[in-house]
């Protein structure tokens, strides 16, 4: 399951609710994040603290071994993915 990192819910906490979907384009994989109030119908919904995201089934399973990580640089933020550890 994804994982949220420290900093992560942070800035999650000024940003807000994500959502973050996946799909397949020409074989590589495009991950999109947007700003969501609620999930979608078969979204699974990872909590830490009161910071919730919200992945598509596609995301969950591209993401399930990694950690989310949301750097916030003024008036904007940077996401990330790293491998969890072992």
């Amino acid at each position: 399951m994804l994982q949220i990192d420290d900093e992560a819910v942070a800035a999650l906490g000024e940003l807000g609710t994500i959502r973050i979907t996946a799909e397949d384009v020409d074989g590589d994989v495009e991950i999109s994040i947007d700003e969501a109030s609620e999930p979608s119908e078969g979204d699974e919904v990872i909590e830490r603290g009161d910071v919730r995201v919200f992945l598509d089934q596609a995301a969950a399973e591209v993401l399930d071994d990694q950690v989310l990580g949301v750097h916030a640089h003024g008036d904007h933020f940077h996401f990330s993915f790293e491998d969890q550890a072992a």
